[in-house]
């Protein structure tokens, strides 16, 4: 709850002087004795006052805490606990100027005794007070943020196809980001960001299935995706050609010409 920035809204300025205002309204329905015998707009504008400015303390004290980095509980906590203080002050200067004295308050016989009667009198108002505020401040939920749409003719890369709707044996767990096929024996091993797997298929069919993606079998036995080709190098005769993940897949001299050319690289 970011108090700070919120006590300069117009918007919550709106809703605490219209909260106050019911706040007031209230009080004077209970006829309290404090005012007592006054003309009714007189003692309106007295408790209007009264509760406006035991909301602007408490407004003032939890931006100063959140000013000082205080964790976010107590930045609404403490300035409640201590409001009370401030408003019995208020509500002391409104008993006597108005010769409204409460009996208990009037009869006790130090200023310490005098301040911490009032301060027990008036507690529960002022702590109304401070949840009043707090649920004015309370922010709605964090909405989910939606992706931006491309803006004019800019590229949008294309989605990756499912892998398991282009070799139904894959894992699903691998994903569909592919970086190489080997096969080995009778079996065919499958390179994804996510992991490996040992598939049961034909290399044949996995590049015949596979022939829609950005690819290039760069060897007899290696098929590569070229989006993942991160150099390629010459090892005596041969070629190398290292891949994103620091794999080194070997790739045939008859292959190395369409390789360079596809991915723009001197070897």
């Amino acid at each position: 709850m970011k108090l700070a920035d919120i006590v300069l809204s117009g918007e919550l300025l709106k809703k605490l002087l219209l909260a106050v205002a019911l706040g007031t309204a209230l009080i004077l329905a209970i006829e309290p004795n404090h005012t007592e015998g006054l003309p009714i707009l007189a003692a309106f504008a007295l408790w209007y006052a009264h509760l406006l400015f035991g909301a602007g303390i408490f407004l003032l004290g939890a931006a100063l805490l959140q000013r000082l980095a205080c964790p976010a509980p107590y930045t609404a906590l403490v300035p409640a606990l201590i409001l009370p203080l401030p408003f019995a002050l208020v509500s002391l200067v409104v008993d006597y100027g108005f010769g409204n004295a409460e009996d208990d308050i009037a009869d006790a016989t130090t200023a310490g005794a005098l301040i911490l009667d009032e301060i027990t009198a008036v507690a529960p108002l002022a702590w109304a007070l401070a949840l009043m505020v707090i649920f004015l401040l309370r922010q709605p939920p964090d909405q989910p943020t939606l992706p931006e749409e491309p803006q004019g003719d800019a590229p949008v890369p294309p989605a990756l196809p499912v892998l398991s709707t282009l070799i139904e044996s894959a894992p699903a767990k691998l994903g569909d980001d592919i970086i190489s096929l080997h096969a080995s024996d009778h079996y065919v091993e499958l390179v994804t960001t996510e992991g490996r797997a040992l598939l049961t298929e034909q290399f044949g069919d996995c590049l015949e299935k596979l022939k829609e993606l950005n690819g290039l079998q760069c060897h007899r036995s290696h098929w590569i995706s070229l989006p993942h080709v991160a150099s390629v190098s010459r090892k005596g005769s041969a070629y190398l050609c290292t891949m994103s993940n620091g794999e080194q897949v070997p790739v045939s001299r008859r292959r190395h010409v369409e390789l360079r050319d596809r991915i723009g690289k001197t070897v």
